[in-house]
């Protein structure tokens, strides 16, 4: 799942600085805190929102994502995957 992609990034990023966080899924709670060390991730801010969306929604069975949602989900996630990749040096 995207959204579960750009929050396994973003935790990692802060777990390398040593920047303590709680327990939460918050895309923007997370970016938020990841700007400290990465200040141009403020730019991910619209795309960590709309990603956020989708951190209960469309987890567990019972809704789904439409076609148009999901492109825009995953569009999303490799802009922030990008990004992540760049600052810990791996390839793109």
């Amino acid at each position: 799942m995207p959204q579960q992609c750009a929050e396994k990034y973003l935790k990692t990023r802060l777990q390398e600085a040593g920047i303590v966080f709680p327990k939460t899924h918050s895309l923007p709670m997370l970016l938020n805190l990841a700007c400290s060390v990465e200040p141009l991730w403020s730019a991910l801010q619209p795309q960590g929102g709309r990603l956020n969306a989708y951190v209960v929604a469309f987890r567990y069975p019972g809704s789904s994502a439409t076609k148009e949602e999901a492109k825009q989900a995953l569009a999303d996630c490799r802009v922030g995957r990008r990004e992540a990749r760049n600052a810990f040096g791996l390839p793109i």
